[in-house]
């Protein structure tokens, strides 16, 4: 299959047109969504077609750059709309957000291999960290100027995915901006938790990850240069209360450590082994109410799960339970689990990674996802998601799936 790289030939190049362009692609995913609630509270009204077309926009742009770059894509895409659109038909539902959760990865990461190199990602990791940091540090110090040029209640409300119902005529933060039963990071700093250009805490977690993921990697031989974005990164996460954001970054230290002792095989296993653990977990606490702990969000993941029958699980019939707390039930209820199985398999199986730094961050990956899908969907988010997997293709190194001694 034929893969077109528009990455610099020559050592000390600058970036191509190709890769500028895929980069602010890349940052524009990020930010997308703090512009438009700026438009929406100090400017006119946004409307959930606005935020659709916005996307679509991001989406088509990156997808131009590389459809006639790379043959692996153009069969991938073919294969998985078909796919798609053989289930919908069979459960008489039109889903296209199903369609586009699916396509996201597989198009940044695409992007990101077409047009990504070190030298870009780093640049592109550093001033997201700048960007994010700006944010926060702006929520934090000046709520009320905050809240009145981005009213996050108002922009959810305005985009559909709150119900007007909620809106008290005063702006507000997102229904997760406050940690009611008190904060586990520095409680002193009190309820709120900083949501930054993301609009809400969960994805403050998951890009603090992913920002240390790639700085731990990349920035190791560089002491000041690593200090210095893990402790912006540090106060990004302190100030959004990212609990499961930090407990992610001790999971890259691990995940890094071991990686050399890890094999393709046992990567591709583990979200089956932990759907079982967590049907198992949920059974096993039959009768018990969960809360808002990692353990509790675990308990309502197996709970969703369990809701499943054999049709849904195939992605084969409707269900009509809103699965936004369990990754794993959202995956097999839209795409099914042959499909959901087969885009796992191509990404362990499929994405090149002969280095051990390719590995590393591929293994990296592969455990945010299997961990995260576990207590949310918000993996499937385009705010974080092109980030992660631009920065996956950028890293993917070879044609084999893993290092020489690795793979098995």
């Amino acid at each position: 299959m034929t893969e077109v790289s528009d990455r610099p030939n020559s050592i000390g190049s600058g970036p191509s047109s190709g890769t500028v362009a895929a980069v602010g692609i890349v940052i524009a995913a990020l930010t997308f969504n703090f512009v438009l609630s700026f438009v929406n509270a100090s400017v006119s009204h946004v409307s959930s077609g606005t935020v659709i077309t916005a996307e679509l926009l991001l989406i088509g742009a990156a997808t131009l750059m590389i459809f006639s770059r790379s043959d692996s894509f153009v069969i991938v895409g073919i294969v998985l709309t078909a796919w798609l659109i053989f289930e919908m038909m069979v459960r008489y539902q039109y889903d296209p957000k199903a369609i586009r959760d699916a396509f996201i990865p597989i198009i940044f990461f695409y992007l990101g291999r077409n047009y990504g190199t070190s030298a870009s990602a780093d640049r592109l990791v550093t001033i997201a960290i700048l960007i994010v940091l700006a944010g926060s540090l702006f929520e934090w110090a000046l709520l009320d100027a905050y809240l009145k040029y981005f009213d996050v209640m108002g922009y959810y409300i305005a985009r559909g995915s709150l119900d007007a119902s909620s809106a008290t005529g005063e702006p507000g933060l997102f229904v997760s901006g406050l940690r009611f039963e008190g904060r586990t990071l520095l409680p002193i700093l009190g309820e709120h938790r900083v949501s930054s250009i993301f609009l809400e805490p969960v994805s403050v977690g998951n890009f603090g990850a992913i920002a240390f993921a790639w700085t731990l990697l990349r920035d190791r031989g560089k002491p000041v240069v690593l200090i210095a974005k893990t402790l912006g990164i540090a106060v990004i996460l302190v100030l959004g209360d990212a609990r499961f954001g930090v407990y992610l970054c001790g999971v890259v230290l691990l995940t890094y450590i071991v990686a050399p002792l890890v094999r393709p095989t046992m990567v591709f296993s583990l979200p089956f082994l932990v759907v079982v653990g967590l049907l198992w977990y949920a059974a096993a606490r039959t009768g018990v109410a969960w809360d808002n702990t990692t353990t509790g969000r675990f308990l309502l993941s197996g709970q969703l799960l369990s809701t499943l029958d054999l049709g849904q699980a195939l992605g084969l019939k409707v269900s009509t339970i809103d699965f936004d707390d369990s990754g794993y039930s959202y995956m097999l209820s839209r795409l099914g689990l042959v499909g959901a199985a087969s885009l796992w398999a191509l990404y362990v199986f499929g994405c090149p990674a002969e280095t051990l730094a390719s590995w590393r961050f591929k293994l990296f990956v592969c455990v945010y996802l299997i961990l995260l899908l576990s207590i949310s969907t918000s993996s499937a988010t385009i705010k974080t998601g092109a980030l992660l997997w631009f920065l996956a293709g950028s890293v993917a190194a070879g044609q084999r799936s893993a290092p020489q001694g690795v793979r098995a």
